[in-house]
């Protein structure tokens, strides 16, 4: 019995050595990811001077389903598109909505898509997201003119909500804005 209490000591030493080894592997390796994020993060948002030219706008397809975004007196502000897995908006192009104007950074890009990607991250690094359903956005303009946004790996109905919530509240607050400088 005594040789079979140090094996089981001997045993349990291991284990504790080797849950140790792997939780400091599995540290570094955390570190490695949020620098790696980071990285990403720095160069997957460009000023609005560095963004992609705008792809020409295309009609909805038959996945789409079409919703007008009208500001509180009936102005149409643009249109959103929902597709099986994104969100594709177009602001009404007779209203030259400029994305230097705030609240579109501070607000649109600071305080809800960049939140809704980390959140992601978040979620993937915790393994309850597959990595490759990580919310992105690309924001199209031609000049400072906004063009379109799109959402990708938008599932949830509550986050579609959502953005058109915050879409619509934005381009609200850039028309007082720009109406404002004349």
């Amino acid at each position: 019995m005594p040789e079979e209490a140090k094996e089981l000591a001997e045993l349990k030493k291991y284990l504790e050595e080797r849950i140790l080894s792997l939780r400091r592997e599995m540290e570094a390796l955390s570190s490695l990811v949020k620098l790696v994020d980071e990285a990403l993060a720095k160069s997957s948002f460009k000023q609005a001077h560095e963004l992609l030219k705008p792809q020409p706008p295309a009609g909805p397809s038959a996945e789409e389903n079409v919703m007008l975004i009208a500001g509180r007196d009936g102005t149409v502000l643009g249109r959103m598109y929902v597709g099986p897995d994104y969100v594709r908006v177009e602001p009404s192009p007779d209203l030259s909505l400029d994305v230097s104007v705030p609240p579109f950074k501070a607000f649109l890009v600071d305080k809800i898509l960049e939140p809704m990607k980390a959140k992601d991250r978040d979620k993937a690094e915790r393994g309850l997201l597959d990595p490759d359903q990580v919310m992105d956005y690309h924001i199209y303009v031609d000049g400072n003119a906004l063009k379109q946004i799109v959402v990708k790996k938008v599932v949830d109905e509550g986050r579609v909500r959502e953005l058109r919530n915050a879409i619509k509240w934005t381009f609200e607050r850039m028309l007082e804005r720009m109406k404002a400088k004349g």
